[in-house]
């Protein structure tokens, strides 16, 4: 016999201690001795039989455990990011980070486990187990899992299947819409405290569902004036940097877009560059020193206005956000889906067109239709 089982006593980090099963092996190459925790079992009987599953360790086709596949995943300059990176697929800093902190905690849990023997209810049970984290955590968790699946193959030489793990429902409120009144109020002169430059920008949110990220980030060349449309082709991030791809989109997939303007609000900002002498590569909306306004900054002048019209928030999420639930909720009742898709950028229902700078025309006359909707949009 190859692997021998053993119980050994381990301690929690709360310092409990318990009786756990493990077998030991000795590599027949190396002659270095191994062990390994045996998920799941009770007794002597459950650990030999499952040791008895186990593949002769002789053979060429070696299981693989979670670490090892894991140990260089999301790591810059890691085989794994330049095998994504030819494979088109370019991360952000930040975004492996976030799949390391996600590859600890699959580590941590299912380390030691080999990959073709997790399941459905260890997984996900263990999930369910969770209680203080929310379904997009946990969702994220999948998801990071399903990486690893797809890593494995560059670490076995067989074939292993990716059980089809349940995802679980987002517990996050979504924004709540206006009403016709309360967009009234909202953008009634009287109400606001603050300037003309954060009434704008708003205004030009609820006009064309922008994002926060996306009006933050306008630059006055996006104006394409004549056709009382604008092109989105950025987005700013909360620490102030401009993208030139939009939110889901990166540098090799930009996901451009247009949207129409209504003829009013239109007149309002070209009257405010005017008189504030932007040129084409300034902010619409930029603070002293030339930087996009910050999204604390924006988020405390919107809860202040809306405190100030006496907007109830009972019961409610209201955000900058509303304001493209809003846009889509209110063109949907005058334009088709696919139209007002391509006006919003939207993907959850298909994955939005890809539009690139030498389409803009095309994309402009393809809008027409929507005009009179747009400038019928707070009747």
């Amino acid at each position: 016999m190859f692997y021998h089982p053993f119980k050994k006593t381990v301690k929690s980090k709360s310092g409990k201690t318990t009786k756990r099963w493990y077998y030991w092996w000795n590599d027949p190459i190396t002659g270095v001795q191994h062990q390994k925790i045996i998920p799941n079992v009770s007794n002597k009987s459950e650990a030999y039989v499952y040791i008895s599953k186990l593949p002769d360790p002789t053979d060429k086709q070696r299981r693989v455990t979670i670490n090892e596949i894991t140990q260089n995943m999301f790591i810059p300059e890691s085989e794994h990011v330049q095998r994504l990176n030819q494979l088109g697929k370019h991360l952000s800093q930040r975004t492996l980070q976030n799949y390391r902190g996600f590859i600890k905690e699959i580590t941590k849990k299912f380390g030691d486990c080999f990959i073709e023997d997790l399941t459905i209810p260890m997984v996900n049970g263990y999930l369910m187990s969770i209680t203080d984290k929310s379904g997009s955590w946990k969702n994220s968790f999948l998801e990071t899992l399903n990486q690893i699946y797809k890593e494995a193959p560059w670490h076995c030489n067989y074939t292993i299947i990716k059980p089809d793990f349940p995802r679980f429902a987002r517990n996050s409120k979504k924004a709540d819409i206006f009403t016709t009144e309360e967009l009234d109020r909202f953008f009634d002169g009287a109400n606001w405290i603050d300037g003309l430059r954060e009434y704008l920008l708003f205004l030009i949110m609820a006009s064309c569902g922008l994002r926060l990220g996306e009006a933050r980030g306008l630059r006055v060349k996006q104006l394409i004036v004549e056709k009382h449309a604008l092109l989105v082709d950025g987005f700013c991030k909360p620490n102030g940097f401009r993208t030139n791809y939009n939110k889901k989109g990166s540098n090799e997939d930009q996901k451009l877009r247009v949207t129409l303007v209504p003829d009013e609000t239109m007149d309002i900002v070209i009257r405010y560059i005017e008189s504030h002498y932007l040129s084409s590569e300034d902010f619409i909306f930029q603070r002293e020193d030339g930087k996009p306004l910050r999204q604390e900054y924006l988020e405390s002048v919107f809860h202040r206005v809306i405190a100030k019209a006496g907007i109830d928030t009972t019961c409610r999420k209201l955000c900058p956000h509303s304001f493209r639930f809003t846009y889509v909720t209110r063109m949907r009742t005058k334009l088709d889906a696919e139209t007002v898709q391509k006006m919003v950028g939207h993907s959850s229902v298909e994955m939005t067109e890809y539009y690139t700078r030498a389409a803009i025309p095309e994309m402009i006359e393809g809008l027409n239709p929507a005009r009179q909707a747009v400038n019928m949009l707070f009747e």
